[in-house]
């Protein structure tokens, strides 16, 4: 995947030119490639033997655990056998040695996991494990998402730069969340670019699409609202995109945000089951489709966030064929739903259950999420030939890319 052109960040100046990670001995920058909107890096872990391995990282900032694959964990040397039957997974008594750009992260207060199941938190990203939230803390953080790259910075290291917003961090997750004002409602989100978008429950965003018509509005989750396919539903979450988000002076335009079901997981509702993992109460989370033209630095010292718009970015992010997919086990594709706008389905012809073989000229079984998403994308009015299997036989769809939203 091309990540761009990469910018080498000092102390208190970019400068354009560097492919390659630099580090000194107070931070270190690295670039970034997003799959499905989430930024992955290279980091390397430590083996049991002593010896360090590359690894592909998930930078997420809205989970506090580190999460390894289990293939990750036997390929360390590490010791399964304290798995009991079916258990999804087992908590380590320490994390490996984990390094970016041959600098060593503070994980002191992290608690690490093994995952069995589910296997797709790995396999949409074909990723080895995260970084999360609660290492993530321990530094100045900036998530440059124009010019992709991630940098870890010792606590009073970088000068501050951008629109300086107030933040709550919550020191035992590390989970940030700032005000937000979106249709005259003061509320409070947290900022998690370990999501692919951003989400509200399902009751709230009602109210604003509700009191405001205009706003372009579907069901079903397509793009890269369509989370993993796993959650429950998601050929059923609404999502509106809104045209103002306000965080104190920084203005987010024309985010899409997605609606939860008020009962989302266990039995609890977004709002309170997000604001388990935060210092105050949310009403969901901003994703990285509200950070696109941005440059985010987080000093979780001093709680506070600095947004810094320094791209411009195509905001037709839904202009794609709508259809909700979900990774199967064996690395295939599978329409989990159509989208529906203004009560009709968005394209015909496909139907739930079908397997997308094949867009165009690209076959889909086995890649990431992030590349299949991207090759229903194009102009309003292109069409792409899908290749599908239905009940074991092939059949070819031709369809148009719509506006979405």
């Amino acid at each position: 995947m091309n990540s761009g052109h990469l910018f080498l960040l000092t102390a208190s100046l970019l400068v354009s030119g560097s492919s390659a990670p630099w580090k000194d001995k107070n931070y270190v920058t690295v670039p970034v490639v997003f799959d499905h909107n989430r930024m992955i890096i290279e980091g390397e872990i430590q083996r049991k033997d002593g010896n360090w391995r590359k690894a592909r990282l998930w930078v997420d900032s809205g989970n506090p655990d580190f999460i390894m694959s289990e293939a990750l964990a036997k390929d360390l040397g590490m010791d399964l056998g304290a798995r009991q039957g079916d258990a999804v997974s087992i908590e380590l008594s320490a994390s490996p040695g984990i390094r970016i750009a041959s600098m060593p992260l503070d994980f002191k207060g992290v608690k690490s996991k093994v995952i069995f199941e589910p296997r797709w938190i790995f396999s949409t990203m074909h990723i080895d494990a995260n970084l999360p939230s609660r290492a993530l803390m321990h530094y100045q953080v900036v998530f440059d998402y124009p010019g992709k790259q991630l940098t870890l910075a010792a606590p009073g290291t970088l000068k501050p730069d951008g629109m300086r917003i107030p933040s709550s961090v919550n020191y035992q997750t590390g989970i940030v969340q700032v005000g937000s004002v979106i249709a005259g409602d003061t509320l409070s989100l947290a900022i998690d670019n370990g999501a692919s978008y951003s989400f509200i429950s399902e009751s709230r965003q009602k109210k604003y699409s509700g009191a405001n018509a205009g706003w372009p509005l579907c069901t079903g989750a397509a793009g890269c609202a369509n989370i993993w396919g796993w959650w429950p539903m998601e050929n059923s979450w609404t999502v509106v995109r809104v045209p103002e988000i306000t965080l104190g002076p920084v203005r987010l335009e024309n985010t899409g945000i997605v609606g939860l079901p008020d009962i989302f997981s266990g039995g609890a509702g977004l709002e309170e089951w997000y604001s388990l993992k935060t210092a105050k109460p949310v009403a969901g989370f901003l994703g990285p489709n509200a950070f696109r033209d941005f440059r985010i630095e987080i000093d979780y010292a001093k709680n506070e966030v600095y947004f810094k718009n320094t791209g411009n970015s195509d905001p037709h992010d839904m202009d794609i064929v709508g259809l909700t997919l979900r990774l199967n086990d064996d690395g295939s594709y599978e329409v989990a739903g159509i989208v529906m706008k203004n009560g009709k389905p968005v394209t015909s012809g496909i139907e739930p259950g079908d397997l997308l073989l094949q867009v165009d000229g690209f076959k889909t079984s086995g890649e990431t999420m992030g590349p299949v998403i991207d090759a229903l994308r194009g102009k309003p009015g292109d069409e792409h030939l899908l290749t599908l299997e239905r009940n074991r036989v092939k059949i070819q769809v031709k369809t148009r890319v719509e506006r979405i939203l």
